[in-house]
């Protein structure tokens, strides 16, 4: 679905107009797991691709019979499954040490840029044919062990470390650039967001406060709507300490008094 994504345009319309290419790609394409291409390990042999049709390939082997090319084709098939499966051994040995050695926590410090995780929906439009991740923005501190306050190009929220990862990109966007200037100088970069009336927002819709019962992270101290993380005013009421979506994968002690909101009238 990566390669698929590149050739999508906004309106996610013209998604099947490159699968044929794309799937060739990937099927002629050497896999870093078993070191050969899914053709070489299906067929027992390359196929042609055009650069072959056009000036021709200097491997193609004469066969005296069907014969000696379907032994040729069985040795060949079992020679690359033998290979294929050692290689497979050895690169789930690889991912797992890489998986080790980056689970810990990632640190960010304020001035950092990163990207975002895109949890949002637009109805409409497949998940999968978009970009898993929004931004990039910078770090503008840190709230708590695990939680940043991040600033985007129109908002700014808080968001657990699990859902950033460090932008390295050698472009950067004009606003951020000055926002990134501005902050090395000592500059407050949100002065211009605390001159505008604005509504607060909570929860993870970003939205208001409509009215409705609200409850209070006991980690973040962020609010959020009960319709929005399908709690009940029963449910609110009993739990004690409540932890947000956010911080519910690293959950440390949280103070034993209850922060839950009443219904606003």
């Amino acid at each position: 679905m990566d390669a698929v994504r590149c050739f999508v345009d906004s309106q996610q319309e013209n998604w099947d107009q490159h699968i044929a290419q794309l799937g060739g790609a990937m099927r002629s394409s050497v896999n870093r797991s078993t070191g050969y291409t899914p053709n070489k390990l299906m067929l027992g042999r390359e196929t042609n691709q055009p650069a072959d049709l056009m000036f021709g390939s200097q491997s193609e082997r004469k066969y005296e019979g069907a014969d000696s090319y379907i032994i040729d084709l069985e040795k060949a098939i079992k020679s690359a499954h033998t290979i294929a499966r050692d290689k497979l051994k050895t690169s789930q040995e690889r991912m797992k040490r890489d998986y080790d050695l980056r689970v810990l926590e990632k640190s960010y410090q304020p001035g950092d840029l990163v990207y975002v995780l895109d949890t949002a929906q637009i109805k409409g439009k497949c998940k999968k044919l978009g970009s898993p991740w929004k931004g990039p923005g910078i770090v503008i501190s840190k709230v708590t062990g695990y939680v940043y306050k991040v600033k985007l190009q129109r908002v700014v929220f808080n968001t657990n470390h699990d859902r950033l990862k460090p932008c390295g990109d050698r472009k950067i966007p004009a606003w951020l650039e000055t926002c990134r200037d501005k902050f090395k100088q000592g500059i407050d970069v949100l002065a211009g967001n605390k001159t505008k009336p604005t509504t607060p927002q909570y929860c993870v819709c970003r939205g208001p406060d409509t009215g409705e019962t609200m409850v209070q992270c006991d980690n973040c101290r962020e609010w959020f709507h009960l319709t929005c993380i399908g709690m009940s005013i029963q449910e609110a009421n009993e739990i004690d300490p409540y932890i947000c979506p956010n911080c519910q994968l690293v959950r440390p002690t949280p103070p034993s008094k209850d922060k839950r909101g009443g219904e606003n009238e």
